[in-house]
């Protein structure tokens, strides 16, 4: 997942602190609003937007910013702001004129964090300022809980060849029920991604897997319910035993010629030459309703 932070901090660099701490966790690029030059929103799957809090509001710059954006329709926006006081202080709703600016350009706001940040604005300069020291650790550490709420699921999917037939799986519950897939899953606590393929395949297939190699690499963007996946496409080279049902999957072996595209998830037939010529690939797709595609991106690296 591509991401990019755009931040304003002016006075304290409290929203600065919180920018940066996000975008370590994310793994995002940064950018300070003021040192923002051309960009091209199509390259990102996230974008993060943040100041501090000025009359109840974020800072004039951020929402003139947003008026110029191109290009917004299914983008995820998050935001992220420090404040002096909070919202019911003040009578307003910090997050509303922003927010409102990014839906109606068609984007979509998946995620809000605002935390307490030091100012000395006006008459509290006389009274040495409020929320001295702040943001704090306690606050890092909660905008570090929302990062990672804002991280894709890691999965795995595994597909075989063997006497030029691929095994296939029909999804018998679940998430992609009623469709042929490959085998895979989520990656639990304390496994490597390899790890998780490698269990998945047994669980779902009966299949002992030997050895494997990462073919693709696609991040999944589901606009409608705010999933985001990473997943990671496994080429099963060698196994043990012989595929059987289960309670998740139905195996049957199809020959290349009769892929059943129609009934696979969309994106399937855009990576799966990559896959059959055991290229290794990147993609990103972007999805409305399980079954639209709204972009895709698919390379070869």
């Amino acid at each position: 997942m591509k991401t990019l932070i755009v931040y304003n901090s002016v006075h304290h660099n409290n929203t600065e602190k919180i920018a940066k701490v996000i975008a370590e966790e994310l793994k995002a690029e940064i950018v300070k609003l003021s040192d923002l030059k051309n960009f091209n929103l199509q390259e990102y799957d996230l974008i993060g937007l943040g100041s501090g809090i000025y009359m109840g509001k974020y800072h004039n710059l951020m929402l003139n910013l947003v008026d110029k954006f191109e290009n917004t329709l299914n983008k995820r926006f998050f935001m992220f702001s420090t404040s002096g006081s909070k919202e019911q202080q003040v009578g307003n709703n910090f997050n509303k004129s922003l927010r409102e600016k990014i839906v109606a350009k068609g984007g979509k706001v998946v995620s809000i964090f605002n935390c307490p940040g030091f100012s000395d604005y006006g008459p509290l300069k006389l009274f040495g300022g409020m929320n001295k020291r702040r943001p704090n650790d306690e606050d890092i550490e909660k905008a570090i809980e929302f990062s990672h709420n804002l991280k894709p699921k890691i999965l795995t999917l595994c597909l075989t060849v063997k006497d030029s037939k691929v095994l296939l799986g029909m999804k018998k519950r679940g998430f992609g029920e009623g469709r042929w897939n490959g085998f895979g899953g989520k990656v639990e606590g304390g496994e490597t991604i390899s790890e998780a393929a490698k269990r998945e395949m047994l669980e779902e297939s009966g299949l002992i897997v030997k050895n494997i190699e990462e073919r693709g690499l696609i991040d999944f963007n589901f606009m409608d319910t705010g999933k985001l996946m990473e997943v990671h496409i496994f080429d099963v080279l060698s196994y043990e035993g012989e595929p059987v049902e289960t309670e998740e999957m139905s195996p049957r072996w199809f020959n290349l010629e009769e892929i059943p595209f129609q009934s696979m998830w969309p994106d399937d037939p855009y990576w799966f030459p990559f896959f059959l010529k055991k290229q290794k690939f990147k993609g990103r797709f972007v999805f409305k309703d399980n079954d639209i595609i709204l972009s895709q991106e698919i390379y070869s690296i």
